[in-house]
């Protein structure tokens, strides 16, 4: 755990030189947000959002050429920003002026960095050792984010090698600058470390959109930035009312749910997101970020001004294609819609701008795009269904009295439950977003607000992940990530009613007549109920394996069939990293692919190449299934049929696959057999949980 801590830490550090110092150099240099003439705090804020939009899509376009290039690239933005410190070095030691909000606003990031750090790391108590409940998510990107490392770009599948690589068919930018840091951090950071201080950073890039979109999308301009922006990222820590039915379901059968998610077609907290799929905010980091620029644009001179504006804003929406193809779906249809908004109200630069932005950023994208293409994939199903958002209450009770009703009864009554769906995943926020429609109703031109444009983005993100979800996988990433963009919103315009007086009593607030102090007691019972959401999460993300193996609970495919999860996870690391230092980058470590949902250990710690990851050989990836058929089958005569096959017959089938090394847990079929070729050939490394083989290339060497 230690180790974890440390390693994450510098990994940290590290990250500075890949998510901040660029977007430093080209904010200054391209005058973006006026950024010269900003605060330091303030450039801050701009620099890590712009770093999180600009530098994937630089680091992939510079890493085909080769890997000398995009060093060469952040040693010049290293190197611009000494000198634009040394240049400006007067502000940096005497114009740091720390406001107390402000010095509330940089403790909650580092009570953030500390709280995700003890989320992230594996938790030791003695011999015992505890991922985190997200740590299944976190195997394949640990994997992608070591197949770059290993093989560079465009990646590997890291989950299939029947002799012959398959490129990696994935949103991946985000594990680009992962692998960075991760060679940046030599023998001392790791993949998974690498990652997990990428989370930390996606955090604090959220956190640093909210001000800038309090200061430069919403009409209040700098008035009360301070007090907004305080309130703005502390509602970051705020969910729906998913502590309810979450509740509600402990106590039945089904029992505790290791997240608060699970009990529906989830709209995600933000912690949720932030921790569980940090490249998925990344992107909506990245396309906010862009369309600030645009937004922005006209304040520059008019002309090469609002060109580079939106060559910038273009960049960063090809860095989000590769950070999340959902998110920037949604975004994609909504900046169409805004485009043809803003030609009917005749707003030529602010149109200008947004086809630039587009040319450039099809452009730069193309390449991935065709690279998406061409990698064989056994992934099957379209892209994108209709549908009617899922909806957990109508589906229990459509199942109690009407068995046979899939089909449209199924999307008629989650169509009719859509408010209730919306009212307990939003909480406050729902609350939120019916106070602001009343508001622009009520105005005198509904079409010339200046909040029109946050409505619609909101409207378009709602509309899209309630009638349409994703189809490639069972897991509607569309409707889950997508809505993120109509939630980012509803948080701005919660900081701003706040800052109304949304909470305050009569006689504190004339505002608060306006809101109707009826409310008041509501809001607050939401806001309570969203934060208990949110605790909720922290502790089942970090507690929920430990929890497992002390109580009888249902036992999810993601942890142990036993009650010895800590054990053997201490085991099969020892092992994994034992092996890391034996064995070559480029060596074939194969487990048994049979484990549902995946080998948890493979993924975290190995670090090397599988022949099959799975039984289906992770093809939806990259891959051909027809190949992956006859590797398992050879897989399975070792790990799965005891007594199939003689302890002289392993290295020949290691050679056949290419295979390097093989790891033997006790939960495989062949550890029961005691007279099996795991207990009568000499393993390089073994324990309780675990035997280890090289074999095939390695006893050659």
């Amino acid at each position: 755990m230690i180790s974890d801590l440390l390693a994450t830490s510098a990994a940290f550090l590290l990250f500075v030189l890949v998510i901040f110092v660029p977007g430093y150099v080209f904010a200054w240099f391209a005058d973006l947000f006026g950024f010269g003439r900003r605060s330091l705090l303030a450039r801050f804020a701009i620099s890590i959002p712009l770093s999180v939009g600009v530098c994937p899509i630089l680091t992939y376009l510079l890493w085909h050429l080769s890997i000398v290039a995009v060093w060469s690239m952040y040693a010049g933005c290293l190197l611009g920003f000494l000198a634009l410190f040394a240049h400006e070095r007067q502000i940096w030691f005497s114009k740091f002026a720390v406001s107390r909000r402000i010095a509330i606003v940089l403790a909650i990031i580092a009570g953030w960095v500390v709280l995700g750090l003890f989320c992230l790391v594996d938790l030791q108590i003695g011999h015992r050792l505890y991922y985190p409940t997200a740590a299944y998510d976190y195997t394949l990107r640990t994997t992608i984010t070591s197949a770059i490392t290993r093989t560079g770009i465009p990646p590997q599948n890291p989950y299939f090698f029947p002799g012959r690589h398959f490129l990696l068919r994935y949103h991946y930018f985000w594990f680009i600058l992962c692998s960075l840091v991760d060679q940046l951090g030599g023998s001392l950071v790791s993949a998974r470390q690498a990652m997990l201080a990428g989370t930390l950073w996606g955090g604090i890039g959220l956190m640093a959109l909210v001000p800038l979109y309090l200061r430069f999308f919403q009409p209040k301009g700098s008035v009360n930035l301070d007090r907004r922006m305080l309130v703005g990222i502390a509602l970051l820590g705020v969910t729906g009312l998913d502590i309810l039915p979450v509740t509600i379901i402990a106590f039945t059968p089904q029992g505790m749910l290791p997240t608060i998610e699970w009990w529906n077609n989830q709209v995600s907290a933000w912690i949720t997101a932030v921790l569980w799929v940090p490249h998925h905010v990344a992107a909506l980091i990245a396309c906010l970020t862009g369309f600030l620029v645009i937004r922005c644009a006209p304040l520059s001179t008019r002309g090469r001004g609002s060109m580079l504006s939106g060559v910038v804003a273009g960049l960063t929406f090809a860095s989000s294609v590769g950070l999340s193809i959902y998110v920037t779906f949604v975004f994609a249809i909504f900046l169409a819609i805004w485009l043809a908004i803003t030609i009917l109200k005749k707003n030529s630069w602010d149109a200008f701008v947004i086809c630039v932005a587009g040319v450039v950023s099809l452009a730069a994208a193309t390449p991935y795009l065709v690279e998406l293409l061409r990698a064989p994939s056994g992934g099957s199903g379209s892209f994108l269904q209709l549908t009617v958002r899922w909806f957990s209450i109508p589906e229990v009770l459509l199942v109690l009295l009407w068995p046979d009703s899939a089909g449209w009864p199924e999307h008629v009554a989650n169509g009719l439950f859509l408010p209730l769906n919306y009212y307990l995943e939003l909480g406050f926020f729902f609350k939120i977003g019916l106070m602001q429609w009343k508001r622009m109703r009520s105005g005198n031109d509904f079409f010339q607000q200046k909040e029109l444009c946050g409505f619609v983005m909101a409207v378009t993100s709602v509309v899209i992940c309630t009638f349409v979800r994703s189809g490639v996988i069972t897991a509607n990433d569309l409707g889950w990530r997508g809505f993120m963009v109509a939630q980012f919103i509803l948080l701005i315009w919660a900081a701003e009613m706040w800052d109304d007086g949304l909470l305050a009593n009569r006689a504190a607030s004339q505002q608060a007549v306006t809101f109707g102090r009826d409310r008041r007691g509501l809001l607050i019972g939401l806001l309570v109920l969203g934060v208990a959401g949110s605790v909720y999460e922290v502790c089942m993300f970090r507690f929920f394996p430990l929890i497992s193996d002390h109580l009888v609970l249902r036992k999810w495919n993601f942890l142990s069939p036993d009650l010895r999860l800590g054990d053997r996870t201490y085991a099969l690391r020892q092992v994994y990293e034992t092996l890391k230092k034996k064995l070559p980058d480029g060596a074939i470590v194969q487990h048994n692919p049979n484990a549902v949902p995946g080998d948890m250990f493979y993924g975290l710690y190995a670090d090397r190449q599988a022949a099959a990851e799975t039984s289906q050989c992770g093809v939806v990836f990259g891959g051909d299934p027809a190949l992956c058929r006859g590797v398992v089958a050879r897989l399975d005569d070792l790990f799965e049929k005891p007594g199939a096959v003689e302890p002289g017959r392993v290295d020949p089938i290691c050679n056949e696959l290419s295979i390097d090394a093989l790891v033997v847990k006790d939960t495989d079929k062949v550890w029961t057999d005691k007279n099996s070729w795991v207990w009568k050939k000499q393993p390089v490394l073994a324990n309780g949980y675990a035997r280890a083989f090289l074999c095939g290339r390695q006893i050659a060497r």
